[in-house]
């Protein structure tokens, strides 16, 4: 029963621990048993505190048994990108010069949910430096994506999408520059979910693009988020990036604005399928989809002006260790850091123009309605002998370009293929609708 319980949704974990069905030693004790068993496989985890994480347990059945519960969250696990400060465990962020990295303080985030109760299970992989979208890491090794072996989990976030489709934890951290938690999720089969720019601290992260840089959430289901959330969001006025962001109530009855034209966009037949079924689904069931076109807004292009502005500030974040140990950057890695070299002030001050542009185009997606849907990424998860598709992140960087929150929740995936994933973006501070959109019957969760 606990083993099973493992491969369910932080909310019915929750449920078990009020309800009395097992402790959170119990359910601790079973995580661990299941992330040594599999890890070896998967090589999702880096870095596994089971003392830690087995005391903080034993800790909340005392609260538990006081009556002094802390929340809703209180006993549950959760596990943390290893580009995410947790106190006392290493912040390599997938690199060879960060090895020894030890974290003083917890990040943020993980002090939020730390005060909510939640336990730090351990850390985990992704690809080197967050800029990539295979998590094929050179150093750490690469991770398996759970539903099939050889293939990508996605990246750079892989780690964390491949802790919870295997039931390894219930939550996981990841963050999201172009795509990095969204990717991961819609490989995986998992829900992915980013807020607005600035309404979740990356204070205790190690960046990959400042201007760009989420800290964002994979669950098994979307109504997670829910639980997760308000102490996810608590506003930092100690982070220079974050932002008093809005809290807009929920729709009820979103209008949904899709792509007229996503067999043009670069979509693989399987990916443009299963979206069309989606707006049939959602129409047949009475919600309104407006079709636009897409083909005026350059996706491409603006995923190559994210990975400008990441090349630069890569340079600023590393420039200790790529002056001292140039060696110990993998050659793509040290490819990223010498085309960064090489750009000039006008190049940078182009890719910038390219924020206003997204901004501009996200603002016409909503003149047509509330909620637009997109693939999340144009293919499903590929071999890792396979060259990695470079428009992976193309439908996905606009939402950090204009600082949307955004959701990737997994399509109903016949049996024996990889599911893909519908992603929902809204205005910014408009959160509460996508945690509330009815994908039942479209999408699995």
């Amino acid at each position: 029963m606990l083993n099973s319980l493992s491969m369910q949704d932080l909310s019915a974990q929750s449920h078990a621990l009020s309800s009395g069905v097992c402790t959170s030693l119990e359910l601790t004790h079973t995580l661990l048993k299941r992330i040594h068993a599999r890890n070896p496989v998967l090589n999702a985890y880096l870095h596994i505190d089971d003392e830690g994480a087995l005391r903080d347990a034993a800790k909340s059945d005392a609260r538990r048994n006081h009556g002094k519960l802390l929340g809703p969250l209180d006993g549950l696990s959760l596990a943390v990108k290893d580009n995410i400060d947790v106190l006392g465990m290493p912040t390599t962020a997938g690199m060879a010069t960060r090895r020894a990295r030890m974290a003083t303080r917890d990040s943020f985030v993980v002090r939020q949910l730390r005060q909510e109760g939640m336990l730090v299970i351990g850390k985990l992989n992704m690809h080197e430096a967050a800029l990539g979208a295979t998590n094929d890491n050179p150093h750490f090794g690469r991770c398996e994506n759970p539903l099939r072996a050889g293939f990508t989990p996605g990246g750079s976030s892989g780690g964390s999408a491949s802790a919870v489709a295997a039931g390894l934890c219930a939550l996981a951290l990841g963050t999201d520059t172009m795509g990095s938690v969204r990717i991961p999720a819609a490989y995986c089969g998992v829900v992915g979910f980013k807020a607005s720019f600035g309404k979740v601290s990356t204070q205790g992260s190690v960046a990959c693009c400042r201007a760009l840089d989420h800290i964002g959430t994979l669950t098994r289901s979307q109504r997670d988020l829910a639980l997760v959330m308000p102490a996810f969001s608590t506003y930092d006025s100690d982070c220079p990036d974050a932002r008093q962001v809005p809290a807009f109530e929920a729709l009820q009855h979103p209008r949904f604005v899709a792509a007229s034209d996503i067999e043009s966009l670069g979509v693989t037949i399987e990916v443009a399928c299963a979206y069309r079924k989606a707006l049939k689904d959602l129409r047949q069931r009475g919600d309104e989809v407006c079709e636009i076109s897409l083909a005026d807004y350059p996706f491409g292009r603006a995923r190559r002006a994210g990975l400008i502005l990441a090349e630069a500030d890569l340079l600023i974040e590393h420039q200790s260790d790529w002056a001292r140990h140039p060696e110990l950057f993998s050659p793509d890695l040290a490819r990223f850091m010498r085309h960064g070299e090489q750009q000039t002030g006008s190049t940078l001050a182009q890719a910038l123009q390219v924020f206003a542009l997204a901004k501009e185009e996200t603002a016409r997606w909503f003149e047509h309605g509330d909620v637009m849907l997109l693939p999340t990424a144009p293919q499903c998860a590929f071999s890792f002998d396979t060259p990695a598709p470079v428009n992976q992140a193309d439908l996905t960087a606009i939402a950090n370009m204009a600082g949307l929150p955004a959701m990737s929740t997994p399509f109903a995936a016949a049996r024996g293929q990889l599911p893909c994933g519908l992603q929902s973006i809204a205005p910014v501070g408009c959160e509460n609708t996508l945690l509330s959109l009815n994908l039942d019957g479209v999408c699995t969760a």
